[in-house]
C-alpha cells in the first residue's frame, strides 16, 4: 500500500513539475509588459481576433476601450460577452473570468506588442529582448533570435489588418480592426 502511495505521489509531483515547466514555456519567457494605457491614446476599437496554431484556428470578437488609466478588453462571441478584464499598466483585473485556455496576460502582451508605440515597447521589454520597426513590419527579438514578427497590412497600428506571428510558441494572431474612434480631435 505504501508503494502505491509513494508511486502516486511521485506521479503527481512529476505532473506538477511538467505543468510548471509548460506554463513557463507557454509564457514564452516574456512577462506581462508594463506599458501605461495612456501611451496607446484614448480610443475604442472593435476587433476580430483570429488565432491559428498547428491544426486549429479560433476566432473571437473583442472591444478595446482605452482611457487614460485603463485598457478594458471585452471578448465577445455571437454578440454575447465571454469575458472582460482591465489592465492598468501594472496588473490585470478580471471582471468576468476568461474561458479555459485563454490568458489575459497573453492577450494584453500581444495587443501591446502590436499596438504600443515602439519607444514605449522598447522601454518595457525585459533584458535580452529588443524591438525593431521597419516600414510596415515590427520585429521582436529574444537574445538576438527572432521571437515575434508583426505586419501592418494597411501600414497602420490601429487601422486594417495586423498579423502577429509568434515564432517561439508557433501561433499566428490576425487582428482585423473594424472601427476606430478617438476622443482626440
Amino acid at each position: 500500500m505504501r508503494w502505491r502511495d509513494a508511486r502516486a505521489s511521485f506521479v503527481l509531483l512529476t505532473a506538477l513539475g511538467l505543468t510548471a515547466c509548460a506554463s513557463f514555456w507557454l509564457a514564452g519567457g516574456l512577462p506581462l509588459l508594463k506599458i501605461a494605457p495612456a501611451t496607446l491614446g484614448a480610443r475604442t476599437v472593435e476587433q476580430r481576433l483570429t488565432v491559428a496554431w498547428p491544426g486549429e484556428q479560433k476566432t473571437l470578437e473583442a472591444v478595446l476601450d482605452i482611457k487614460t488609466g485603463s485598457l478594458t478588453v471585452i471578448g465577445l462571441a455571437f454578440g454575447a460577452r465571454l469575458f472582460s478584464f482591465d489592465y492598468d499598466g501594472e496588473k490585470i483585473t478580471e471582471t468576468q473570468p476568461l474561458p479555459g485556455g485563454l490568458s489575459a496576460a497573453r492577450i494584453v502582451n500581444d495587443l501591446l506588442l502590436a499596438h504600443a508605440p515602439v519607444e514605449a515597447l522598447r522601454a518595457a521589454l525585459p533584458n535580452g529582448w529588443t524591438v525593431r520597426d521597419e516600414q510596415e513590419t515590427r520585429q521582436v527579438f529574444q537574445d538576438g533570435a527572432p521571437a515575434i514578427s508583426i505586419r501592418y497590412v494597411e501600414g497602420s497600428l490601429w487601422r486594417g489588418r495586423v498579423v502577429l506571428d509568434n515564432h517561439v510558441l508557433r501561433y499566428q494572431l490576425t487582428i482585423d480592426n473594424h472601427e476606430v474612434t478617438t476622443d482626440a480631435p
